[in-house]
């Protein structure tokens, strides 16, 4: 089934209320342009991704930087216990010289 309102689609077998908008598309109203456009902008003041004045909190807007930044922080402490492991493997071959020596 699709819904007229907010567009999703879901399974006839879950009935007819849309479970985003709570849109019935078996009512007598679901068939009425106006109905069904009066309940497209209703829909569209709920969601704030349709209105541009919405408010979204300062933790909303700052909780993916959080993410990039605890991500960046566990890559350079991973880089450097493995640049660690690395570099003192590569640097024990580079002090002995009796091995270009022949």
């Amino acid at each position: 089934m699709k819904c007229p309102v907010c567009l999703i689609s879901w399974d006839d077998a879950k009935g007819s209320v849309c479970p985003q908008c709570h849109f019935d598309a078996h009512s007598p109203d679901a068939r009425d342009t106006t109905k069904v456009l009066q309940a497209r902008e209703v829909f569209k003041t709920k969601v704030s991704a349709y209105d541009p004045d919405a408010k979204i909190s300062r933790r909303e807007i700052l909780k993916p930087w959080l993410a990039v930044i605890l991500g960046f922080g566990i890559f350079l402490l991973w880089l450097k216990a493995c640049g660690s492991m690395l570099g003192g493997r590569f640097s024990r071959y580079s002090q002995h010289t009796s091995y270009n020596q022949h």
